[in-house]
This record gives structure tokens, sequence and C-alpha cells, in this order.
């Protein structure tokens, strides 16, 4: 069973929307949950697959997956993949609409893309349904690996039929939990994921923003253990994220320490004013104004630049950046 080739489709939806620019076809990129279902039968006779509700039901009997269903009723028609996959986009809608108790991986896979799209796109009208789909997705996780499953691959295999990176919105998603102050459904979220989760870096990252609310002193610690641990393996975008967190709560010897890593890490003009932006921030919290002020006058020199462009180390003002955090 292709397990991907939903998400193919949503990828190509989600860019399109994105960019109406891009040359696809319509039936590509078509709101299928819109389409009325008299409107979804049509489509199929007109492509000689002659179906209602009855017949539906009665085929998908014999098979588990809409990609199945695909599958046997095109078992003896000769089409180009072309007309396969508007046969398929077709049969999966329905498939969702008709067979709602009978879900399967690409059908998770499907609400879970749509849920995000909503999310991201700032069109859910509440929480609620995101939150039943990382329910549904947390319980399809646990009997997976309760019937024998390694977790890793268990969440691997889910996150392969999807077209957004799974791990990278959990993380998002509990860390605008936490912004909202929302930390018991964070918190659950966390003990929920994380044994799920390839690289545990972000969620202990997240552990310790939960932990700095009510103990300050050891979310250092924990703050301080993960730096050490990550030190052999250093990730731009992690690092900032971590220093953007010390503005509020860090000391000057982690954060100078980590902002001097951060800064040989820098590869576009956008990081490199990103860095500068949230260590003036630093010092503003410090009240070093002498320190801030510099880092602002580097920062104000540098913002006409093209945010994408190369960043070349030679440059003087990362000496200059460097320096500045030396000062006493």
């Amino acid at each position: 069973m292709d397990t991907n080739r939903r998400a193919l489709y949503n990828s190509l939806r989600m860019n399109w929307i994105l960019d109406p620019g891009l040359e696809v076809e319509s039936w590509q990129v078509e709101d299928y949950r819109a389409m009325p279902l008299d409107a979804l039968f049509e489509r199929l006779e007109d492509m000689e697959i002659h179906l209602d509700k009855s017949s539906f039901a009665a085929f998908a009997e014999n098979v588990d997956t809409p990609e199945e269903l695909t599958n046997a009723l095109l078992d003896d028609v000769t089409l180009d993949t072309r007309q396969q996959d508007q046969i398929y986009l077709l049969i999966f809608e329905l498939w969702r609409r008709l067979l709602p108790e009978r879900s399967c991986l690409t059908i998770l896979c499907d609400e879970i893309d749509y849920q995000i799209h909503l999310y991201d796109q700032e069109e859910a009208s509440n929480g609620e349904a995101i939150a039943d789909t990382l329910a549904n997705l947390q319980v399809v996780l646990d009997d997976n690996v309760d019937e024998g499953g390694e977790p890793h691959e268990v969440f691997e295999a889910i996150n392969y039929g999807c077209a957004n990176d799974l791990e990278s919105f959990l993380y998002d998603y509990i860390a605008d939990r936490i912004d909202e102050a929302n930390y018991t459904y964070a918190t659950e979220l966390l003990e929920g994921f994380s044994h799920y989760i390839q690289d545990t870096r972000w969620f202990e990252f997240l552990r310790a923003r939960l932990l700095s609310v009510s103990d300050p002193e050891e979310a250092d610690i924990l703050i301080k253990e993960l730096l050490s641990d990550t030190q052999e393996d250093q990730d731009l975008e992690f690092n900032l994220e971590v220093l953007a967190f010390l503005v509020a709560v860090g000391d000057r010897e982690t954060f100078e320490g980590l902002a001097k890593k951060t800064a040989k890490l820098v590869k576009v003009e956008e990081d490199f004013q990103s860095l500068l932006s949230i260590t003036a921030d630093f010092y503003h919290r410090l009240d070093r104004e002498h320190i801030e002020t510099s880092l602002q006058t580097l920062l104000k020199e540098r913002t006409k630049r093209d945010p994408h462009q190369p960043f070349d180390n030679r440059d003087p003002h990362f000496s200059s950046f460097l320096k500045i955090l030396a000062t006493p």
C-alpha cells in the first residue's frame, strides 16, 4: 500500500495555496472535502466508474483501505497514472465520508495534514479538532507499540504518510501551548509523544521551558545539561531557540558561551541578524546599555541587506560581535 500517495497531493495543494502561480492541474489541488457527495460520484461516472452509496459500501466490505479499493476497481481497467490518481482522490474522499468508522493509516494521516493546515492558516474555529486528532494519533501510536512495534519506527511510518513534518509540528504546537500558559496540556503532550521522537533535544528543551515556570533553578540545571549533551552536535536553529529563551532567564556565562558557538554556525544574513537581535535583548535585561547599544548599531547597519545572502565570517561585524561578547 502506498501510504504516501495522498500525502503527495496534500503537499502539492498546500504549496499551491502558498504559491498560486505553481503549474498544476485543477484536479491535483482541488478541495475534495468541499465537493458535494453527488459530484464525487458524477466525476467517477465520467471516468466509467459506476458507483453509488450502496455499491461503494459493498465493494469496500472486501478491502481495508481506499488504496486497496481503488486497486480493486481498476484491476481490469487500462488507465494512465494521471487517470488512476484522479480516481484515487475521489475514492479516498468517498471512503473518508461514507465509512468514518473504518479509519486506516492514510485516513488518519490525511486528517492530521488537514488539521495542521487549518492550524497553520489560523482557520480553525477552535482548538478541539486538532486536539482530538492528536489524541487519536497518540492512541494509534500506543496501540501499535503495545502490539510489539518499536516506538520510533511506528512514529516514522505515520510521519511518512503525512505531507507535514509531524515531529516539527508537535514541537511548534506544544511550544504554542506553553506560550499561551496552557501548561497542563503542554505537559500531557510532552509525556504522550516524547518517547516517539528521534531528535529528543527539542523536547527536552520544552521540558526546561515548562520547568522554568515552577522551578527556575532546576530549569537552569536542565538547560546546562542539555547544552553539555549537545555540544558535539551543534544546530543553529536549536541554538537560536535556546538563546531566545535564555534572554529572559539565562545567566551571562551560559548565554555568552552559547552565543559564541552559535555565531560560528551562521550561514546566511538573516541568521546573523537574528543572533544580533536576540543578544541585544539579553543585554537589555541585564541593563548593560552600552553593550546593547553597540549591538543595535551593528544590527541597524545590516537591516537593508538581503536576508538570504550568504554570510561570510570574515565580515568585520562578525569579529565586532565576538569582541562585544567579551566586554567586561
